[in-house]
């Protein structure tokens, strides 16, 4: 699905609520009551994530999360908050010409190689909306959400992308189900690297094989 301010839905203003009201109504009109519902969200979608799990908790019953393990959010680091402050300025000031080709060369910079160039230009961009993305990001604190999820979470991240804060997403899961997995010599991109790719894909198929067989 496409986040608000993105792919077919770049017209929608990018806000958390109106995340939280795009997946309901994706629920509402493809799911049954019945249905056993696992969020995955990768990056800004497991940022948002967040948030969308603690307003709609009780419509998942597991949820996937990847390139999440950075606290970006308004108790994170100096280092980090500099590092939104500078996205946001990118984001806002480059001409969407200039942001394409500076997200080509951190793509061609990566060692990920699996279908990562065509998700890169087929999935869309923020381009109007590059402030209100950092905005989301900065706003929304995990460590004050994950304790009130009462359902198991299985992280993903690269050990080569910026993850001060895996282990404290971690150890704050109720669940026992939830783990995390760290892929060596993995970037941000790491999903799209054929060296992890397949393993990941199984990995979450067992996690919902035994989310299922626990209820």
């Amino acid at each position: 699905m496409d986040l608000p301010g993105h792919g077919t839905l770049v017209d929608t203003k990018l806000t958390l609520d109106e995340c939280v009201d795009t997946v309901q109504n994706i629920i509402q009109k493809e799911c049954t009551s019945s249905q056993k519902i696992v969020y995955i969200g990768g990056s800004l979608g497991a940022y948002t994530g967040f948030y969308v799990l603690g307003k709609l908790n009780k419509k998942f019953s597991s949820a996937v999360l990847i390139d999440c393990g950075q606290n970006v959010g308004p108790d994170c680091s100096l280092k980090a908050r500099f590092g939104i402050w500078f996205l946001r300025k990118l984001s806002t000031n480059m001409s969407n010409k200039a942001l394409m080709g500076a997200m080509m060369g951190e793509v061609n910079k990566s060692k990920a190689d699996y279908h990562l160039v065509e998700t890169t230009f087929g999935a869309g961009y923020f381009f109007q909306q590059g402030g209100a993305q950092c905005d989301c990001m900065h706003t929304v604190s995990p460590a004050d959400i994950i304790p009130s999820l009462d359902f198991p979470i299985l992280f993903f991240n690269g050990s080569e992308d910026y993850r001060d804060s895996e282990d404290m997403w971690l150890s704050l899961c109720a669940h026992e189900l939830s783990s995390l997995t760290v892929y060596e010599g993995g970037d941000h991109f790491f999903c799209h690297d054929s060296r992890f790719v397949h393993d990941m894909l199984d990995r979450i198929d067992g996690f919902a094989q035994a989310v299922v067989s626990t209820d």
